[in-house]
């Protein structure tokens, strides 16, 4: 299901990071609310290098699995926006762990140096951290999300309180109504001047999933569980805190990703 949640009303609208997978996005990796850190690497690819690009990912991805690297990278490619975006997302236990070398950056340097970086226009880069306060997942599969409906959000100066307490609500409401919308709520840090704070992930199965409205609406659920006034105002006093609002679609790469190793 895709929601836009820019006043807690689902509707049909279309990460500038995923963090947009949110990470990207955003992180959409998983069903447990831990507070894992992930590292979303959004990587701009032109379409004339876009087969040498995912060749040479996936010869470095074959290179590090052979010198190591056990953990798992998680690539979803941007199906909406700006389509030439794909988000590589390295989920951490803590933030400690992100000290941790890669054992098989010195054996794969070259392979990447010559055979990725070449076809990359642009990279950035984001930390996001799950919310487990603000998210809401109770019927979702193992498994990265294989469609993930992404809304980027960036929060007015001195907003930032307002802003998750109004989604606290919100997320309190579904977990009380039971209700059938699913989501996941992801802190951004680092986006970089014009960036997103925050986004919320709504995992799909498919196209035919992220086109089907939750039942009942975002608006009726609330008001179901707060009243009608007192639901109004948790929207209004949600929208004020937002400056920018946006949302993507982005679809798991299996092809390109690196699962960790059992």
């Amino acid at each position: 299901m895709k929601n836009n949640l820019s006043r807690i009303n689902p509707c049909l609208t279309s990460l500038a990071a995923l963090a947009a997978l949110g990470a990207a996005c955003l992180g959409v990796t998983s069903t447990a609310l831990a507070a894992s850190v992930t590292r979303i690497f959004t990587v701009e690819v032109s379409a004339a290098n876009r087969h040498a690009f995912r060749e040479g990912v996936i010869a470095w991805h074959k290179c590090e699995r052979a010198n190591g690297m056990n953990s798992a990278v998680m690539v979803y490619d941007a199906e909406t926006g700006d389509a030439s975006r794909f988000a590589f997302l390295v989920e951490n236990a803590s933030w400690a762990a992100m000290d941790q070398k890669n054992p098989a950056a010195k054996a794969c340097r070259e392979l990447f140096r010559d055979h990725v970086s070449p076809n990359i226009r642009r990279v950035s880069s984001e930390i996001v951290q799950q919310n487990p306060k603000v998210s809401h997942l109770t019927d979702i599969e193992p498994g990265p999300f294989p469609l993930a409906w992404v809304s980027a959000y960036r929060i007015k100066p001195g907003q930032a309180r307002a802003f998750h307490a109004e989604l606290r609500q919100f997320a309190a409401a579904a977990a009380k109504s039971h209700w059938e919308g699913q989501f996941e709520g992801d802190d951004v840090m680092g986006s970089g001047r014009g960036g997103a704070d925050f986004i919320l992930v709504w995992p799909n199965k498919n196209w035919a999933d992220a086109g089907t409205q939750a039942k009942p609406s975002a608006r009726e659920m609330m008001k179901s569980v707060y009243g009608a006034a007192a639901a109004k105002s948790i929207y209004e006093h949600f929208s004020d805190t937002v400056a920018d609002q946006w949302s993507d679609v982005w679809s798991y790469d299996k092809a390109l990703s690196l699962p960790a190793k059992k």
